[in-house]
């Protein structure tokens, strides 16, 4: 990441009268740096399933904004018709969100599925599973906090490319929440509320040399032949976001402790 790169604002707040808890926040910065990445790797998808993208991309630093500052979380929404697989994921620790489109050589069940996993250190990660329909982003997510988590959230883009996720406390009036509309939303957010923590999010993986050559390790330390195919060196993709790295036969023996690069 640049040192300039903008980022995008996140705002957690509480709304002690109506008994929820809100994030809200622009998402261009993100969505700019995604866009970029993606076309330099040649991944970025065609409308509809850009837009898709950009809702679970805000989706994820929304959901995030609301969790501890040592959580990562992954979801992959595995897509039916036409097979297709959303994944986006987040860390907390460096407030990193990232995320890709895969189209081909996508494995689908008897319905679309929406997979998730939640890690904190020194805690065990959890996992959900759930049969989905259709393609709205926010009703998948908002089913899977209903039926998952069993916490009522309901999320809305009240403006261009600003999203907002209202997650009601177990006191909240859930008639009031059921009802709300991007429109009622927007004005809501506009009343009186406590402000708790902003974060700013933007969009990286962290994936580097060392990280790629261990898990390629990790996969391939038995077979290495069958890897590499007589080749001195291998294509790799980051399986998170995509990027395109190249590890060499020579690094691949020597390791990753070796490789000179941070």
């Amino acid at each position: 990441m640049e040192k300039d790169e903008k980022k995008s604002k996140v705002q957690a707040y509480v709304d002690r009268k109506r008994e929820a808890v809100i994030a809200r926040g622009r998402m261009d910065a993100l969505f700019e740096a995604y866009h970029k990445h993606a076309e330099r790797w040649s991944m970025l998808p065609a409308e509809p399933f850009l837009s898709m993208m950009h809702r679970a991309l805000a989706v994820a630093s929304l959901h995030l904004a609301l969790l501890p500052p040592d959580e990562f979380t992954a979801w992959t929404l595995n897509i039916k018709e036409p097979p297709m697989n959303f994944f986006v994921c987040g860390d907390n620790n460096q407030f990193g969100v990232t995320g890709r489109v895969y189209t081909s050589d996508v494995k689908t069940g008897e319905s679309s599925r929406l997979f998730m996993e939640s890690q904190r250190p020194k805690r065990e990660p959890t996992h959900s599973v759930l049969d989905v329909q259709g393609r709205d982003v926010f009703g998948i997510f908002e089913e899977f906090y209903a039926r998952s988590e069993q916490i009522p959230n309901r999320l809305f883009e009240i403006s261009e490319n600003e999203f907002a996720l209202i997650r009601g406390l177990p006191l909240v009036d859930l008639d009031w929440l059921g009802q709300l509309t991007a429109a009622t939303a927007r004005e809501h957010l506009e009343t009186e509320l406590e402000l708790i923590e902003e974060r700013p999010y933007h969009f990286h993986c962290g994936c580097n040399p060392r990280i790629i050559l261990k898990v390629m390790q990790g996969m391939f330390s038995q077979q290495p032949d069958e890897l590499f195919l007589g080749d001195p060196q291998v294509e790799v993709h980051c399986p998170r976001c995509g990027r395109h790295w190249w590890v060499t036969r020579e690094d691949f023996n020597a390791g990753p402790n070796k490789l000179g690069i941070a």
